[in-house]
């Protein structure tokens, strides 16, 4: 398992009525080496044109994927479906059985892990011949030479009835000292899909941010890893920030399973 800073989430503008409200439930398991990430903003796009078509398999870029079967009104989009991706595929078809998941990536070099998980794959940059009603866009700045063009294609698969989210770290505005492990940021977002939300930015951390010292003293004191954090190789730089995201708890109705990064690493606080 490993562990991520805090996420926010950001929404655009509302097109639809609201859909009915519920809430999501995460489970964490730990494994032996937990390993900080940054933070992911997540950001939903406003109502598309609805269609009715069908999806398959792509592997070729920029090519339409299609396929015999109709979409349902919980099938989901994952862009880029790494660590975070595939733990909201789980949890999504556990919560929507029967539902269809497809996955795009830069590469065909994972597609049959996704096919063994469950996931439909076909490469970045495919569009579908039948939007799909949800899409969370995961996939990071890096290795894309339009990121942008990318956002924009992915949006052009959705169909506007369910929610877009685009998810990127925070690390953008530098570094953080709140810490959020990946299961629980999948939670959040699928709670905050689910709200069907529109123009809306939120959050996810823990509310307890440590200082790097303190972290990696944490890590030290878990006995997870078989050697010792000795030190850092220097104290310049910047000091990271602290967030706190009881507003994002209170509206989506949403909790992280490990309260705080020790909790996380099976400490007490």
């Amino acid at each position: 398992m490993r562990a991520a800073t805090a996420a926010s989430f950001r929404l655009a503008p509302a097109t639809n009525p609201p859909h009915r409200r519920a809430s999501a439930t995460s489970s964490c398991s730990l494994k032996p080496a937990p390993i900080a990430q940054p933070s992911r903003v997540f950001t939903l796009a406003r109502r598309a044109p609805v269609a009715r078509a069908s999806l398959g398999v792509s592997h070729d870029k920029g090519s339409e994927v299609s396929g015999a079967d109709v979409v349902s009104q919980n099938d989901l989009l994952i862009v880029g479906p790494g660590v975070l991706g595939r733990i909201v595929a789980e949890k999504w078809q556990k919560e929507h059985p029967g539902c269809k998941v497809y996955g795009q990536t830069a590469s065909t070099n994972h597609h049959s892990e996704l096919t063994d998980l469950g996931i439909i794959p076909s490469l970045k940059g495919s569009t579908i011949s039948q939007k799909v009603p949800h899409v969370i866009f995961c996939a990071p700045p890096s290795g894309s030479d339009d990121y942008p063009e990318d956002v924009r294609v992915a949006a052009s698969n959705w169909n506007g009835e369910g929610s877009f989210l685009f998810t990127s770290s925070t690390a953008l505005y530098d570094c953080s000292d709140n810490m959020m492990c990946n299961e629980d940021a999948a939670s959040l977002a699928i709670a905050i899909m689910k709200k069907r939300l529109r123009n809306r930015t939120f959050l996810g951390c823990d509310n307890k941010p440590l200082s790097r010292q303190e972290i990696m003293d944490a890590v030290n004191r878990s006995g997870k890893f078989d050697t010792k954090f000795e030190g850092f190789t220097g104290t310049d730089g910047p000091l990271g920030k602290r967030m706190e995201n009881s507003k994002t708890r209170a509206e989506i109705g949403w909790e992280p399973k490990y309260p705080s990064f020790t909790e996380f690493l099976g400490l007490s606080s």
